[in-house]
C-alpha cells in the first residue's frame, strides 16, 4: 500500500455538532495517527450539497473512508469521536483488506434487486431505507451475511406482527365484502 494517507470525510450537521469541537477531535486524531487526513463536511452549507449527493449522504453523522487512490473503502454512521472504529477501518485499508471487491459486488447486486421491489407504503419505504443504510456499512462477507440474516429475521417478525394487527382489525370491521389491495 502507498504511504499516502487514508482520507476520512466526516459529514455532519451544525444543527447537531459544533465545528470547533469537531476540529479539536480532528486535530487529536491527526496527531495520534499520521496515516489519516480528516475533512469536515457540514451538510447544512450549500457549498457541500454536490459532495453530499456524490457520496449518497442522507443521514448524519457519516464517516466515509477513502483509500489513498480515492476509492470508497467503508462508510459508517458514527460520530467522529468513535476513535476505535476509525483506527480499525484505517488499519484495514492500509493492509489492503478494504475495499473488498467481492463484498462490494455482492452489495451492488443486492441493492439492484431491492430497487426493483415496489414500495407501496411508508412502512416499506422505511424498511428499505434502513436496509440500504445498513448495507452501506457492511465491509466483510461475514458481516454482510449476518446483516442479511438479521434483516430476514426482523422482516419475518414484522410480517407476523402485521398479520396479527390485520386479524385484530378484521374482527372489528363491518362485513362489507372483501376489499384487498
Amino acid at each position: 500500500m502507498s504511504e499516502s494517507k487514508v482520507e476520512i470525510m466526516y459529514f455532519y450537521s451544525d444543527m447537531h455538532e459544533n465545528e470547533k469541537k469537531l476540529t479539536k477531535i480532528t486535530k487529536k486524531l491527526g496527531q495520534e495517527r499520521k496515516d489519516i487526513h480528516i475533512r469536515l463536511i457540514n451538510i447544512n452549507d450549500p457549498v457541500n450539497n454536490e459532495l453530499a449527493e456524490l457520496y449518497g449522504v442522507d443521514t448524519v453523522p457519516l464517516l466515509v473512508f477513502l483509500t489513498p487512490r480515492g476509492e470508497v473503502a467503508a462508510k459508517r454512521f458514527l460520530p467522529l469521536s468513535a476513535k476505535k472504529v476509525v483506527y480499525q477501518i484505517t488499519d484495514q485499508i492500509n493492509k489492503g483488506e478494504l475495499p473488498n471487491p467481492q463484498v462490494e459486488e455482492l452489495k451492488t447486486k443486492i441493492l439492484d434487486a431491492l430497487n426493483s421491489v415496489t414500495k407501496r407504503s411508508d412502512l416499506t419505504e422505511i424498511v428499505a431505507e434502513q436496509l440500504v443504510d445498513d448495507l452501506a456499512e457492511a465491509s466483510g462477507k461475514t458481516e454482510l451475511y449476518e446483516l442479511i440474516n438479521s434483516h430476514i429475521s426482523a422482516l419475518n417478525h414484522a410480517i407476523s406482527d402485521l398479520e396479527e394487527f390485520k386479524r385484530v382489525l378484521q374482527r372489528y370491521c363491518k362485513n362489507q365484502g372483501s376489499f384487498v389491495i
